[in-house]
């Protein structure tokens, strides 16, 4: 067993104190008197599209000690922006530090990760009606700070089946997204297309989004589901009800993913696709919400998704499988959710997670999420995993948040010299 000193542990940390003492002076206005003090959008919620991240909720937020931004001339400008131009923008900057209990000889005991993203969103035609062509962008940048593996990467290393922090990975800064979305027929057909981060879109839940929520794969993404990444691709919804009922939505996209570079050459010159089709029902059905942001918005949703990817020009077979998702709002504050997948011909095979997520009724802005997901390796001479989590993500003021994160892996697949993986993490995002 390998436990890296507490100094190495502290020194690995200090991006993360960065940033969160620069939040802090951005913080640093008095606290708010009274509940309608707090009458600002929120910065917390929405996915990990372009449109999710723009999104803003208008509803009365607070939390714990919350405290009130100096940041609300920066915000009333993009507002103003947004009137005179139609042109919306915004981003964030978030640090994550991850401490592994046990480690393979030569692994590294922390890990520090940082994302920089900037999104901006503007009508090509119709501006402001709800048949509006729209094209969103997102701009990022993702690597390690200061040690030798990025989050993503050092939890795969740390001897997790399943990533510990699934989307904390390492790349130079670039185009990750660029596409265009229209609603038609009084929002009851969506379609989208360009490059996408196709896990928007493929069995896409509430809690699905590792910059605001549930850090391990386990319970973001299915991890029995070969879904691409980043990449040219198009996916078409339709809500045939206009109030909450079924719904059926289908996708194409190249499986050949680039964080930052184009792959429309590898859509319309490679005869490889990945293919998937969701159906079950919405909360949301025709309600307008961008087709991008509907999984993390639809608060009570059952829905089946069906997927097949073919065999790859790097001889990966083709692979295929199904996953389900039912996750349902009670009350305004308690939301449980269970998954599962089953693929053949994808590294993990079999996985079940069961969670739930708790906003505070004096602290909305505010999330505890609880989780636990078992995962079976398609490789039978790995163990099968069983990944627990608990988070508190604590709203300081609208625009930042700080989280705490406890993962507890029993049996890591990757590492067999060891029965239980400790991961402690803490993640920071400030939003702009």
């Amino acid at each position: 067993m390998r436990r890296q000193p507490l100094r190495a542990s502290l020194a690995a940390a200090k991006p993360l104190c960065a940033v969160l003492w620069v939040g802090a002076l951005l913080a640093a206005a008095p606290a708010a008197r009274g509940q309608d003090a707090e009458v600002d959008p929120d910065q917390f919620v929405g996915g990990m599209s372009v449109d999710g991240d723009l999104a803003q909720d208008e509803a009365i937020r607070r939390s714990f000690g919350r405290r009130d931004t100096l940041m609300d001339p920066w915000f009333a400008w993009k507002s103003e922006l947004r009137q005179n131009t139609g042109l919306v923008i915004g981003g964030s900057y978030g640090v994550l530090w991850q401490s592994y209990s046990n480690t393979p000889p030569g692994v590294e005991s922390n890990a520090v990760g940082h994302k920089f993203t900037f999104n901006l969103s503007y009508d090509l035609l119709n501006r402001g009606a709800p048949d509006a062509l729209t094209f969103d962008m997102a701009v990022e940048d993702r690597r390690p700070l200061g040690t030798d593996r990025a989050p993503l990467q050092a939890g795969i290393a740390a001897g997790s089946a399943v990533p510990t922090a699934a989307t904390w990975g390492d790349f130079s800064l670039g185009i990750t997204q660029a596409y265009v979305r229209q609603n038609l027929f009084q929002n009851r057909f969506q379609y989208t297309v360009g490059k996408i981060f196709a896990p928007n879109f493929v069995n896409a839940y509430p809690f699905f989004d590792d910059n605001r929520q549930f850090l391990s794969l386990q319970f973001s993404t299915s991890p029995t589901i070969a879904v691409p990444l980043r990449g040219f691709g198009g996916v078409a919804a339709w809500y045939p009800q206009g109030g909450p009922g079924l719904y059926m939505q289908g996708g194409m996209f190249t499986p050949y993913s680039s964080d930052t570079g184009s792959t429309i050459g590898d859509f319309f010159g490679e005869n490889d696709y990945f293919y998937s089709l969701d159906f079950g029902f919405s909360a949301l059905a025709a309600s307008g919400v961008p087709i991008n942001a509907r999984g993390p918005m639809d608060r009570n949703n059952i829905s089946m998704t069906v997927w097949y990817r073919d065999p790859l020009n790097n001889g990966s077979p083709r692979a295929n499988g199904v996953a389900f998702n039912a996750n349902w709002l009670f009350g305004e504050n308690f939301m449980p959710f269970l998954r599962g997948g089953w693929s053949d011909g994808w590294q993990l095979d079999r996985n079940v997670s069961l969670g739930l997520g708790w906003r505070p009724p004096t602290a909305p802005a505010d999330l505890l999420g609880v989780a636990i997901g078992w995962t079976r390796p398609a490789n039978t001479i790995l163990r099968e995993q069983v990944t627990s989590e608990v988070f508190y993500r604590w709203a300081i003021t609208p625009n930042l948040a700080i989280t705490p994160v406890l993962q507890l892996v029993n049996n890591p697949a990757l590492n067999p010299r060891e029965d239980q993986l400790w991961v402690f993490s803490l993640r920071g995002r400030l939003a702009f």
